[in-house]
């Protein structure tokens, strides 16, 4: 079991190298490639412009390889990669077009770094939620022939919205709904093409029971997206920082009990951008290195236990 920490806020294309180190010196194994950073899908939608993916795949392939390269020198592995979000954009067939193209492109990236888990947000769909099941399963079946060339696994993730001011829950935030789109896209495939992102931050928001949840998915969960928030606002923030009274807003050790019931072995990989996003630079390392001893923290109980 390894720890990982996404690449949003730590590095960016010009400082990689200095940020993978940063990310090796505190303690981390694993890299989540923010490479929906290279997309601004709203603005995309609102000028058609896409200065990146309309590269060609080798051109993009060929931008990512001397990362391959670095993180190889350090010791580290790309453990799983953030696809662009949002995912559709309804009406817009042009957008919805380019969106497919990059997706394709996101997992040619994915074989060249040795990736295997691509995560692809779910399309919160505002109908019925039967014509949310069509449009998701017709979507993700749609990028089973990448998957399939590239060797990618596909996870989806549990979502939330806001709605007047409240938290709402949204598509795959039911997790027996979240086991059936995974097991239906398997058997669309006929292999194990899609698995789960479990997203601990989102399912505090909704106030879920984590063991529940994770338990409910059992081995369909493949990768993970962990953070803290106050259980009103999706912070992203680094875990154990908020705490009513003597509980813990998120229910840690319910998390805990979850993996170990499942028999989860893939990474600890940490989504806990805003915790770094505003740091002074001299304290970033510091910052990365607590969470990623909360990781090895993690690690233990879940291998003593």
């Amino acid at each position: 079991m390894q720890i990982g920490v996404q690449s949003g806020y730590i590095f960016t294309d010009e400082d990689y190298e200095a940020g993978l180190r940063m990310i090796r010196d505190a303690g981390f194994d694993s890299v989540d490639l923010n490479i929906d950073e290279q997309l601004d899908v709203r603005n995309m939608i609102r000028t058609g412009e896409n200065p990146f993916f309309c590269q060609t795949t080798e051109t993009i392939v060929s931008h990512y390889l001397p990362f391959k390269a670095a993180a190889d020198a350090l010791g580290l592995r790309f453990g799983q990669m953030h696809a662009p979000f949002p995912v559709y954009a309804d009406g817009n067939d042009a957008a919805n077009r380019v969106l497919f193209d990059a997706f394709c492109k996101c997992m040619a990236v994915c074989s060249a770094l040795e990736c295997p888990y691509l995560i692809v947000h779910p399309i919160a769909w505002s109908g019925t939620q039967a014509e949310e099941w069509d449009k998701n399963i017709a979507f993700y079946a749609s990028l089973i022939p990448a998957a399939k060339q590239y060797d990618v696994c596909i996870c989806l993730e549990n979502m939330f919205r806001g709605r007047n001011g409240h938290i709402e829950d949204a598509v795959c935030s039911d997790f027996r709904e979240a086991a059936a789109y995974i097991d239906t896209l398997n058997d669309l495939a006929g292999e194990e093409r899609f698995g789960f992102c479990y997203d601990v931050g989102h399912a505090t928001l909704l106030g879920r029971d984590q063991r529940r949840c994770i338990n409910q998915l059992g081995k369909r969960l493949k990768a993970l997206h962990i953070h803290d928030n106050d259980g009103r606002s999706d912070l992203h923030m680094q875990p154990f920082a908020y705490s009513r009274g003597k509980e813990y807003v998120t229910d840690w050790y319910g998390f805990l009990a979850g993996l170990r019931d499942v028999g989860f072995d893939g990474v600890l990989s940490f989504e806990t951008y805003h915790a770094v996003e505003y740091l002074p630079t001299e304290l970033k390392p510091v910052m990365l290195a607590y969470i990623a001893g909360v990781g090895r923290y993690f690690q233990s109980v879940l291998t003593t236990a």
